[in-house]
């Protein structure tokens, strides 16, 4: 029994012990008013149960389901990563083509061996 619910009973005990020589007036708007803080307050509750065999669900199925959710999520995580830079590649070799195009040269020079001799050549000597 946790402290709370002990210094509840402790309470009602104090409380309890005078109501036999109140009014019965008094009485009634006693329990009233405790049957209105009952109502008032919620009881806590701690995962879903079914009358006799909640709790035996919950400690077999639970912790799977736990387990699955996260493999799910990690699923959900690596194909999306996948699919993304999938996305971003083809974005790549979207301005890659559209550069090509653009430009005054035949593609068929950028396959040209001596076209990349070239450029080689041209690099070293604007680098010096």
């Amino acid at each position: 029994m946790n402290e709370n619910t002990e210094f509840g009973y402790k309470t009602r005990q104090i409380l309890n012990e005078g109501v036999d020589i109140l009014d019965k007036k008094v009485t009634a708007r006693l329990y009233e008013a405790r049957q209105t803080a009952l109502n008032g307050q919620r009881p806590t509750v701690m995962g879903l149960r079914i009358a006799g065999i909640g709790h035996s669900v919950e400690l077999a199925i639970f912790p799977q389901v736990r387990n699955l959710l996260a493999v799910v999520a990690l699923s959900v995580g690596a194909i999306g990563t996948y699919y993304w830079d999938a996305y971003e590649q083809a974005r790549e070799f979207e301005e890659i083509d559209s550069a090509l195009l653009a430009d005054e040269l035949p593609p068929a020079a950028y396959l040209d061996r001596g076209f990349h001799a070239w450029l080689e050549y041209a690099s070293d000597s604007s680098s010096q």
